[in-house]
């Protein structure tokens, strides 16, 4: 799959809405004459047909950014070219027409600039119906400055100097022409992204509305346009930050940043809506593996934030790692206006285009919208309007919506092992070191600050499927506002009776969490639901009731028993699809629509009943699971049950063709899962010592997950037994004691 990076040229229609610069008029549009006169430079037309040729491997490949134009270099100064016009006044103006011959568009990078104060650099078109500037000494970083593209193969520089005012400099280091565009590319154009993409402004946008002022669209360099947002961090103090992908990076020097391009309702416009932009940047941090880049905005700036006529709004983020139930994600696709796409399940943790393992956020089917190229390093934003990751790439498209997208992961990125200041995110998002697993984001017109406001997230326990009656419910409880959490009431229950109460009382300092485990509490098979709701903080009064409670939904299955598949696939996943059915034929389990070259193991575990079993693999090309010549990796598959196999295909025998089909059952084999009085634990939860109570001696004791990885085993056991589980992770385990009858015994228990 090909990086979702795109670049396009925009149309003449943005010429009306288009401000880069302060605006203002063009002192020389007081003059008589027109650009004839002027001293032109001129740029014969490249080879066309040699560049289409090199495109169409770069953009087969994904290895290169979408190519708009051709970079003409140059060093073209106000003493080696250029008309000057002294004015009645004294005040002078430096003119320079630049000509493509034959190009769509003219588009110029400037270096080594200096601005004194009072003078002013503008770029128009001829007929001067395209305008940007003014341009001053604010709006450059480093000597360097981008410029939007002129439509049509001229354009024309004029930079004004007061009388008595310094001259400064101004250098033209590229002048790049434009070869492709609407004409060759209308798909690319404003209006043109998926019939499936919906408007930010929608109504399913609406709960949304201020993360969509923080996501903006970004020009890489002089011809790539990338998605991003602007990032809080702890100090809450405006720094204008952008998070986008790494593989948009260029010297963000002259990179333009463009703000509120968004149609104003549902519909599409019939012409492009205005925008504002602002130029240039300096890199902070950047890094491959979770495919992020950090930079800070330095030019237009007001009190050194972004000005309050574009609406900033710096997005909250959390760098926890937990599961977002949900997401929301907004983008700029194939250049249009922005957009906005949701999807309504949990993201998935993954990889992508080699990165290590567990390194991005995998959606494997959007429930409305999808991304398109142009969406590369747009934000993700979880059910808590946080940014949880960049789009790193992906195959989703209209009509493609289930196809993955993936997500370089903001916990990934924050502080990688080995990192400095130049490869992570803490380094400059937590600058005062709080330790803040999340933040809020910062609405600069959005008055005084929120002081009492717990939050609830991060539910597990209570969603998926289980193999037996006893449920446990945990969640995050999180303190949002600025004055200390010292106290809370949860209300939570199941199947719509919200009937039970948790008193928490502790202190949480802004941005801080806790995790509660809520009793357990032991259900009727069938299928259930779970809520949450955090209320009377402080013994008093939540000012925000947003994000105060969670919900899930989960089957339980009594007596069930926890089987797990391992399956590691060959080069070619995509060809690999899988199904489990029972005894009657029918399909509990499958799976399908696998990365090619996917690294590492896929493994799930299902929660099955006493019975027999067919597993079904199947292979489109008709080769199975086995490595080639050309891929080195020949897949395996294990189901097993408690750690001991059950079946499997092993490397040797990977070449099954199109079709394996492999039969299992589990038996009860002595275990006596509903005589739980046989074996006590306690405590339970418990954090260090579990002590073991039996009815007869024990000879052998093994601790399992809920994978059915084993964990600890213990030999000549007696009736009583203290075991050390303090070097487990906090989560929910199963004992299986084996008695020297032969009986087995099985018993639950947690590890706070």
């Amino acid at each position: 799959m090909s990086v979702k990076l795109f670049f396009i040229l925009f149309l003449i229609a943005l010429s009306a809405g288009a401000q880069q610069g302060d605006g203002g008029v063009p002192n020389s549009y007081k003059l008589i004459g027109d650009s004839k006169s002027l001293d032109k430079i001129s740029f014969g037309q490249p080879d066309i047909a040699l560049l289409k040729a090199e495109d169409l491997i770069t953009e087969e490949s994904g290895s290169a950014p979408w190519r708009f134009g051709f970079n003409n270099y140059c060093a073209v100064s106000l003493s080696n070219s250029g008309t000057w016009t002294v004015l009645p006044n004294g005040n002078k103006i430096w003119r320079l027409l630049v000509h493509c011959e034959k190009a769509l568009t003219v588009n110029l990078t400037f270096k080594n600039v200096s601005i004194p104060e009072g003078n002013e650099l503008f770029i128009y078109n001829p007929d001067k119906s395209f305008v940007l500037g003014k341009f001053t000494a604010y709006h450059t970083y480093d000597g360097q400055l981008g410029t939007e593209l002129v439509p049509g193969q001229d354009a024309i520089i004029e930079y004004f100097i007061p009388f008595n005012n310094p001259v400064g400099n101004i250098e033209l280091g590229i002048v790049t022409h434009g070869y492709r565009q609407s004409a060759e590319f209308q798909e690319k154009a404003f209006g043109s992204s998926g019939a499936c993409n919906i408007n930010a402004n929608c109504p399913q946008g609406n709960p949304w509305n201020l993360e969509k002022k923080g996501a903006m669209m970004l020009v890489s360099g002089s011809n790539g346009f990338c998605s991003g947002a602007l990032v809080n961090n702890v100090l809450n103090d405006g720094k204008p930050y952008v998070l986008t992908a790494n593989h948009c990076y260029s010297n963000p020097a002259s990179w333009i940043f463009r703000f509120q391009w968004e149609a104003p309702g549902c519909t599409n416009p019939a012409s492009s809506p205005s925008f504002q932009s602002l130029s240039g940047a300096v890199l902070r941090a950047r890094a491959s593996e979770s495919d992020f880049c950090l930079v800070e905005i330095t030019g237009g700036l007001q009190g050194g934030t972004v000005p309050s006529v574009l609406t900033p709004y710096f997005c909250g983020w959390d760098r926890s790692g937990a599961i977002p139930s949900s997401c929301v994600g907004i983008h700029h696709p194939s250049g249009d206006i922005k957009k906005i796409s949701f999807e309504n399940d949990p993201l998935i943790s993954t990889t992508f285009g080699g990165a290590p393992a567990n390194s991005h956020w995998g959606i494997t089917s959007w429930d409305e919208g999808v991304t398109e190229p142009g969406s590369s390093g747009s934000p993700i934003f979880d059910q808590n309007h946080r940014i949880v990751g960049q789009l790193h790439g992906g195959a989703s498209a209209c009509g493609a919506a289930a196809l993955s997208d993936e997500y370089g992961k903001f916990s990934y990125s924050w502080n990688p092992v080995s990192s400095d200041s130049s490869t992570q995110l803490k380094y400059w998002l937590d600058p005062s070191n709080s330790g803040a697993q999340f933040i809020n984001g910062y609405d600069p017109s959005g008055g005084v600050a929120v002081q009492v406001d717990p939050s609830i997230g991060d539910l597990n326990g209570a969603s998926g499927v289980f193999c037996g009656a006893d449920v446990t419910a945990t969640f995050t409880l999180s303190n949002s506002g600025v004055v200390p959490l010292n106290s809370a009431t949860i209300n939570y229950g199941f199947d719509g009776n919200n009937n039970l109460s948790y008193n928490w009382v502790g202190t949480l300092a802004q941005w801080q969490s806790t995790t509660i485990i809520l009793p357990t509490a032991s259900l009727s098979a069938g299928n259930h639901t779970f809520s949450a709701s955090v209320s009377n903080p402080n013994t008093g009064v939540d000012e925000n009731l947003l994000n105060n409670a969670v919900t899930s939904s989960f089957v339980v299955v009594i007596d069930g028993q926890s089987v797990v598949m391992d399956l590691t696939l060959d080069c070619y996943g995509s060809e690999t699809s899988w199904e489990l059915q029972n005894a009657s034929g029918t399909v509990l389990f499958s799976g399908n629509g696998y990365q090619d070259n996917a690294a590492g193991l896929i493994s799930e575990t299902w929660c099955l009943g006493y019975g027999c079993y067919t597993y079904v693999i199947n292979d489109s090309y008709g080769d199975g699971i086995v490595g080639i010549p050309w891929c080195q990796t020949s897949g395996q598959l294990e189901i097993s049950y408690l750690g001991d196999s059950l079946t499997g295909i092993s490397t040797d025998s990977s070449d099954f063709g199109n079709q394996a089909i492999l039969n299992f059952c589990i038996s009860e084999n002595g275990l006596d899962v509903n005589n739980h009085d046989n074996i006590q634990l306690y405590p339970n939860p418990s954090s260090d010592i579990l002590f073991i109570k039996s009815a007869q001696p024990l000879q052998e004791l093994k601790i399992y997950d809920v994978s059915g990885k084993i964990w600890m085993t213990f030999n000549q056991t007696s009736s009583t037994q203290a075991l050390n589980v303090g070097a487990l992770s906090a989560g929910y385990y199963w004992l299986v004691a084996a008695a020297q009858n032969g009986q087995l015994y099985r018993k639950e228990f947690i590890k706070r």
